[in-house]
């Protein structure tokens, strides 16, 4: 994978140092060579509601004595929000949120491989030990033991959605510092991505709740059709001219509402019928009107035109919907076969059924 170009600038407010104690250049420890971690990440659920508070927590496992560890936590922003507290408990442990990009004017081994910090947030979470009874605190337990934990939030539009909380493996925001003897402050060493085995476990979540869709309105005189299998909707009238004319065919489940991009010359074929959460789309559909495949809502003779163009083969339709909207012979194409039906609905003796054009 590339290193995303799209990464934001750092917008970490804690100033991490890369070495936190002194040490005395003549005398240090010496790595094992079988130096491992193993970083897990748990959730206190498997499924929760929208706008639910998630507890995330972080284990880890070592066998050799960590003095201070530092990770880049991130999480898929399309389902997780942080609170306004992050809520971190862990003695000595601190953290930062933001997003990640290179702390170095010249490279970016900083940032995580391919993550967008427009798709992922980020919390930096740093711990180093203090010293106690002439002993450095560490930390050097195989079978692991609770790091810290902290607290993230569901979005109310990431109902149906499954979110990823992980620890990038391409980060190098992480310490690999150990010390040999935690009686012995001289006795401290360092590691590297090579010497040190690191494992990172993420955790996943799914949001439930009612499911946002696009359905008939039942108290319109002749409500529409939606397929939900393709994401479309028929049934309209020629001529609609505004979002609140869709409204009137249809309307959105849950708490979602309707909001409409139309095609390039109106309402027509081609329009884009979005349901939003928190002007988050969580879901878009396309708006068909039988034989306008101009996508201006009327079926005349700018559409004959562009059937004729199509049948002599001069030019090609390629785009799926244009092609559902203008095949008025039901064979799955736009071509000469059509015209019959064009000619006489602009000569005015034939009047499409937008509920059921064949």
């Amino acid at each position: 994978m590339k290193i995303s170009k799209k990464i934001l600038a750092i917008l970490l407010a804690v100033t991490l140092a890369c070495s936190i104690f002194a040490v005395s250049a003549s005398a240090a420890g010496t790595p094992t060579g079988t130096e491992a971690m193993t970083v897990t990440i748990t959730t206190d659920n498997e499924t929760y509601e929208a706008e639910t508070a998630v507890q995330v927590r972080v284990t880890i496992a070592c066998n050799y004595n960590v003095p201070s560890f530092r990770f880049p936590i991130m999480f898929d922003s399309t389902v997780y929000e942080l609170p306004t507290i992050i809520g971190l408990t862990g003695y000595n442990t601190c953290a930062s949120s933001g997003t990640i990009s290179s702390n170095t004017v010249d490279t970016a081994q900083y940032i995580p491989d391919a993550y967008d910090s427009s798709a992922f947030g980020c919390v930096l979470v740093q711990w180093t030990a203090s010293a106690a009874n002439g002993e450095v605190g560490h930390i050097n337990n195989e079978a692991g033991e609770l790091a810290f934990t902290f607290e993230l939030k569901t979005k109310s539009s990431a109902v149906g959605k499954t979110g990823t909380i992980f620890i990038p493996e391409e980060s190098d925001l992480f310490y690999y510092q150990a010390i040999e003897n935690p009686a012995d402050a001289t006795t401290f060493y360092y590691l590297d991505s090579t010497t040190c085995a690191m494992t990172f476990v993420p955790a996943n979540a799914m949001v439930v709740g009612e499911q946002v869709a696009l359905v008939p309105n039942e108290d319109y005189g002749t409500p529409a059709t939606v397929d939900e299998d393709n994401r479309r909707v028929y049934g309209f009238n020629e001529g609609i001219a505004s979002n609140s004319d869709i409204k009137e065919y249809v309307t959105a489940t849950g708490d979602a509402v309707i909001r409409s991009a139309p095609a390039e010359f109106g309402y027509g074929t081609g329009t884009v019928i979005n349901l939003q959460i928190d002007a988050v789309t969580v879901k878009s559909y396309n708006l068909i009107i039988f034989g306008d495949i101009n996508g201006d809502a009327l079926v005349d003779n700018n559409d004959l035109t562009h059937v004729i163009s199509y049948a002599s083969g001069s030019t090609t339709c390629e785009d799926a919907v244009v092609i559902f909207a203008g095949d008025l012979s039901n064979d799955g194409l736009v071509d000469i076969g059509d015209l019959p039906s064009y000619l006489a609905v602009t000569s005015g003796s034939v009047v499409i059924d937008q509920s059921n054009p064949y």
